[in-house]
């Protein structure tokens, strides 16, 4: 008889990988013990996984970087304008939750550059294409861009972890500021 889904390794791997992004997110400096405890497994069965932090922090990252790759992908970042593609990838963005407070933490554990080649850059790729087909002011450099979009999303991540705002409502906030800024409407 073949088994159709994950082992029970898997899963309890896959789930103490998920309990460290969860605790790792709210306080990177958590032990290994509040892990397994997070991740409902004693310190022992954390350990046959993973023999110290290091390995764990490996996995953690790993895990990030797919789930970064699989929200990215699930924008369609190749469709439309430039602007489209990347504001819908501050929206898929945003709901990576837990990823986000592990990238914008005080001695972030993980690193959204080491996730993608310079030339596979997915951020990078829509700027490019925003300038190409106009949608995008061209006298604002790439940089500036990538670095006010991550730090927007830092600020999205704030409101909606403090409980403020839901994923949704700070993902409408974000692309509604990146589109048109912090201006009002004209006055009459």
């Amino acid at each position: 008889m073949t088994s159709t889904g994950p082992s029970k390794a898997d899963r309890t791997r896959r789930d103490i990988v998920g309990a460290a992004i969860e605790v790792w997110a709210a306080d990177n400096a958590a032990s290994l013990g509040d892990v397994a405890r997070h991740g409902g497994v004693g310190r022992t069965t954390l350990n046959r996984y993973f023999t110290d932090r290091a390995q764990l922090v490996a996995a953690v990252d790993q895990e990030c970087a797919a789930r970064y790759g699989a929200a990215v992908t699930r924008s369609r970042p190749q469709e439309g304008s430039g602007r489209d593609a990347l504001m819908r990838m501050c929206t898929e963005l945003i709901q990576l939750g837990p990823v986000l407070g592990l990238v914008f933490a005080d001695n972030a554990l993980v690193d959204p550059e080491t996730w993608f080649d310079e030339e596979d850059d997915p951020l990078g790729a829509a700027v490019a294409r925003g300038y190409q087909d106009g949608s995008l002011a061209a006298d604002l450099p790439g940089d500036w861009i990538g670095t006010f979009v991550w730090t927007s999303l830092f600020a999205a991540h704030l409101m909606v972890s403090s409980g403020t705002h839901t994923w949704h409502e700070a993902a409408g906030l974000l692309t509604r500021t990146l589109t048109s800024g912090l201006a009002g409407p004209p006055r009459p």
